[in-house]
C-alpha cells in the first residue's frame, strides 16, 4: 500500500517522465544483456557489435535529456557518465573487458531503484549518496584502461587519409586490424550525374563482404564529369576474391595491411594485459538496495501505452451506449405517463439517471485519455526550424506559449502538417535576411512566436511573426496575374489576404525547397476544414503576420443540438452553438440581398438552412428559430423550423460515392436507429462571412 501511496503523488508530469524513463531503460537493460552475452563469448565471436554499443548509447543518451527537462541534475549525471562508458567503448577507448563495463548494469539498476522514488515528498536525487559514488567508481575504471601501441603506423595508407578519419571510423580501423582482418583500399569512379546510385550498389556488396569502415572522396585523376572515391575496407576476403566479387568499371582493389598474422600478434598481446576484477569491498558497501532480480522486473511506472485505434473502438461503444440511453429515456417517460406502469416507468427513470452519470463519467474518462499536450507538436516544430536555419542561413527565434494546451490525439496528428506549413512560410517568406532587417531598424534576430490558448471548447493557435508582412497589393496583382480575380473586381483588404489560401498561390517569385511551390496555405484551409475548424490571417505591413488557427478540442463525443427543417433533422455540434433564439419572421431585415437579425444593437448575418441544402420548409408559423454559431470572432445565424434538444453525438465519415457535400461534416446515428446528418459549422460560418465582405 505504501508504495501505491508513493505513486499517487506523482504529478502528471512526473507520470510522463517514469513512463518513457521505464521504457527507454528497459531497452537499454536489454542491450546491456546482449552486451555481457557476446563479452563472454555466448553471441558472435566475443567481438563487440557496434551498432549494439550505439544502440545502448542512444538509450543513454535519451535518458540524460529526459532526467535533464524534468530538472532530475543527478539522474541526468548519471545518465551523462554512463555515455562517457559507451562511448568509449564504441571508439575503442574502453575495452570489452574493462570493469567499467561491468557498472553499466549496476547503473541501470540503480537508475530503475532512484525511478521508484520520483515524487516522493523526501526524495532529492541529487543529494543520493549512491549517485556519486558509483560515478566515482566509473570514472575510476575509466581512467584505468591501459594505453596500447598505434597499430596504424605499419599500413600502407597515405597519413592524409587516415588524418581524414572520424574517431569512430579509426577505431573500427584498430578493432578490425586486432580481429586480424584484411584492409583493403577500393578506389572508385563514377559520373557525377548518377555517382549516388553507383555508391549505394558497391558499398552494398562491400557491406556484404565484410565492413566499409569509411568513404572519403579521393583527389586522384578522373575526367571532369567523374568523381572518385577511396573505400575503406575491412574483410575475411583474400584481395583475388574481394576484387572478383566487386567487378565494377574503374574500381581497383589494393591491400593497405591486416590479415591474420596482426591479429595473432594483437591476440598475444591483449592476453597477456591483466584485466583487474572488482573490488568486492565495493561491491559490498554500496548503500542502496537494488532489490533481486525479481523486484527488478516489476514495472515502475503504471502508465500503458495505447493504440490510438483502440480508443477509437472503445469511443464508439460509449456512443453506442449513449444512443441506447436516449432510448431506455424515451420508454421510462412512456411508462410514467401511464397510470398503469407509472410505478415501473419510476423505478426506470431512476435507473436511467444512475446509467446517464456513470456514462458520462466513462465518456470523459476515455476523452482524457485520448487528451495529448500541444508540447509534442512544438518540439516537431523546433527540429524543424533548427533545419531551416542552417538551409536559409537565417537567425530566427522559435518561442512557445501555452505547450500544455491539451488536445485530441487524432487532432494533434492532423494538426502537425498544416502548423509546419505555416511556420516554414513565416520562415521563408516574411522573416527577412538580417541585411534588410537592420536597415529596417530590427534586431538580426527574426521571432515566430507560437500561441495556444484554450477558448470553451476550442484551441486558439495562432503563429506570429516579425517580418514584413504582407503587401495586400502585391497580393492582389498576384492573384489577377493568375485570373483568380478580374481587375475592376471590388474586394475588401481581408477578401485580399483570403486569396493566399487559393490553391497554387504563392507570393514566392523562385522555386526553393522550402517553398515557392504553390503548395502551403491552401492545404492548411483545407486540412483545418476536415478538423471543424478554421483559419484566419492578419497582417500589419513592415511589422509582422498572425496566422489563427481554430480547432475543436475533440472530435470523438461531442455535445449536438439537433434541429429540423421541414422532414429532415440535422445535428449542429454544440460547441459553436453560442445562443438559440426564437424571432418573428418580420424581426428578419434585409439589406443588400442579404438577411440580417439585430442581435442587442449587432447586425447578425443569417442563412436559412432550407436554402443551403434546397429544402421544403413545412413551417408555417410566424415564428422561426435562429441557432447562433460562433468560431472564434466569427458570428452567424442558422434559421431553422424546430429546435429538438441536445444529445451525444459521434461523428462518422459518410461512405458511398457521395462522401464530400458542401456543408456537411459527417453522420451520426440516432437512438432510435435512424441516422442524420451533422453540419459542417466551420464551412458555413466562413462562407458566411466572405459573402458579407463582398457585400
Amino acid at each position: 500500500m505504501a508504495a501505491r501511496r508513493k505513486k499517487a503523488r506523482k504529478s502528471k508530469a512526473q507520470r510522463e517522465f517514469v513512463s518513457e524513463a521505464e521504457e527507454t531503460l528497459e531497452g537499454m537493460r536489454e542491450g546491456l544483456a546482449d552486451l555481457m552475452d557476446q563479452r563472454a563469448g555466448l553471441q558472435g565471436d566475443g567481438e563487440v557489435d557496434p551498432e549494439l554499443v550505439n544502440r545502448i548509447f542512444r538509450a543513454a543518451h535519451s535518458l540524460k535529456g529526459l532526467a535533464g527537462m524534468f530538472g532530475l541534475e543527478g539522474l541526468s549525471n548519471l545518465a551523462h557518465h554512463l555515455e562517457d562508458v559507451l562511448d568509449g567503448l564504441r571508439l575503442g577507448r574502453v575495452a570489452l573487458d574493462s570493469p567499467a563495463v561491468d557498472l553499466l548494469d549496476e547503473a541501470a539498476q540503480l537508475f530503475a531503484s532512484l525511478l521508484e522514488r520520483v515524487g516522493e515528498a523526501d526524495f532529492d536525487e541529487a543529494s543520493v549518496a549512491p549517485i556519486d559514488e558509483l560515478i566515482g567508481r566509473i570514472d575510476a575504471a575509466v581512467s584505468a584502461q591501459p594505453e596500447t601501441a598505434d597499430e596504424l603506423s605499419g599500413l600502407d595508407l597515405d597519413p592524409a587519409l587516415l588524418r581524414a578519419l572520424t574517431e569512430y571510423e579509426e577505431h573500427r580501423l584498430r578493432e578490425n586490424l586486432r580481429r586480424g582482418r584484411h584492409l583493403y583500399l577500393v578506389d572508385t569512379s563514377f559520373e557525377i550525374l548518377a555517382f549516388e546510385e553507383g555508391l549505394a550498389e558497391i558499398s552494398e556488396v562491400i557491406r556484404g563482404s565484410g565492413e566499409l569502415v569509411s568513404t572519403l572522396p579521393s583527389p586522384g585523376e578522373a575526367p571532369e564529369s567523374q568523381i572518385r572515391f577511396s573505400l575503406l575496407v575491412a574483410s575475411e576476403l583474400p584481395e583475388a576474391e574481394l576484387s572478383t566479387q566487386l567487378d565494377f568499371p574503374d574500381t581497383r582493389v589494393r591491400s593497405v595491411g591486416g590479415g591474420s598474422d596482426a591479429g595473432e600478434s594483437d591476440a598475444k598481446a591483449s592476453a597477456s594485459v591483466p584485466v583487474p576484477d572488482p573490488d568486492p569491498a565495493d561491491q559490498a558497501t554500496t548503500p542502496v538496495e537494488l532489490g533481486g532480480e525479481l523486484d527488478s522486473l516489476r514495472s515502475i511506472s503504471d502508465t500503458v501505452r495505447v493504440d490510438i485505434r483502440k480508443l477509437d473502438e472503445l469511443m464508439n461503444l460509449v456512443g453506442e451506449l449513449s444512443m441506447q440511453r436516449t432510448q431506455v429515456e424515451q420508454i421510462a417517460n412512456r411508462l410514467a405517463e401511464d397510470f398503469a406502469t407509472a410505478r415501473v416507468g419510476d423505478e426506470l427513470g431512476r435507473i436511467h439517471k444512475l446509467f446517464d452519470r456513470k456514462l458520462k463519467e466513462l465518456q470523459s474518462g476515455v476523452l482524457d485519455v485520448r487528451m495529448v499536450p500541444l508540447r509534442q507538436v512544438f518540439e516537431k516544430l523546433s527540429r524543424v526550424v533548427r533545419r531551416l536555419r542552417r538551409e536559409l542561413s537565417k537567425e530566427v527565434a522559435l518561442e512557445f506559449s501555452g505547450a500544455d494546451t491539451e488536445l485530441d490525439k487524432l487532432i494533434v496528428e492532423q494538426l502537425v502538417d498544416p502548423l509546419m506549413h505555416v511556420v516554414r512560410n513565416a520562415f521563408d517568406h516574411a522573416i527577412e535576411a538580417p541585411e534588410e532587417r537592420r536597415e529596417a531598424g530590427k534586431a538580426a534576430e527574426g521571432t515566430i512566436f507560437i500561441r495556444a490558448i484554450q477558448r470553451g471548447n476550442h484551441v486558439l493557435i495562432e503563429v506570429q511573426d516579425d517580418g514584413r508582412g504582407i503587401a495586400v497589393e502585391r497580393v492582389r496583382e498576384l492573384a489577377e496575374a493568375r485570373d483568380l480575380i478580374d481587375p475592376e473586381d471590388v474586394l475588401s483588404d481581408k477578401e485580399i489576404l483570403d486569396l493566399v489560401f487559393e490553391p497554387g498561390f504563392s507570393t514566392r517569385e523562385s522555386v526553393t525547397e522550402t517553398s515557392g511551390r504553390g503548395v502551403g496555405m491552401d492545404v492548411v484551409r483545407t486540412n483545418l476544414a476536415a478538423l471543424g475548424g478554421m483559419v484566419e490571417l492578419s497582417t500589419e505591413p513592415g511589422r509582422g503576420t498572425t496566422v489563427s488557427l481554430t480547432l475543436p478540442i475533440t472530435l470523438a463525443i461531442i455535445q449536438a443540438l439537433i434541429v429540423g427543417v421541414g422532414d429532415q433533422r440535422y445535428a449542429i455540434p454544440l460547441n459553436s452553438v453560442l445562443e438559440t433564439l426564437s424571432v418573428d419572421v418580420e424581426a428578419i431585415q434585409r439589406s443588400e440581398g442579404r438577411e440580417l437579425l439585430n442581435l442587442r444593437g449587432d447586425a447578425l448575418p443569417l442563412r436559412r438552412l432550407a436554402d443551403e441544402f434546397e429544402l421544403d420548409s413545412s413551417c408555417e408559423d410566424a415564428k422561426r428559430f435562429v441557432v447562433v454559431l460562433g468560431l472564434g470572432d466569427r458570428r452567424m445565424g442558422l434559421v431553422v423550423d424546430t429546435l429538438e434538444g441536445q444529445q451525444d453525438t459521434v461523428i462518422k465519415p459518410i461512405q458511398g460515392p457521395i462522401q464530400q457535400v458542401r456543408g456537411i461534416a459527417g453522420a451520426t446515428e440516432q437512438g432510435d436507429g435512424g441516422a442524420i446528418l451533422v453540419i459542417d459549422v466551420a464551412s458555413i460560418v466562413d462562407e458566411t462571412v466572405r459573402r458579407r465582405d463582398a457585400a
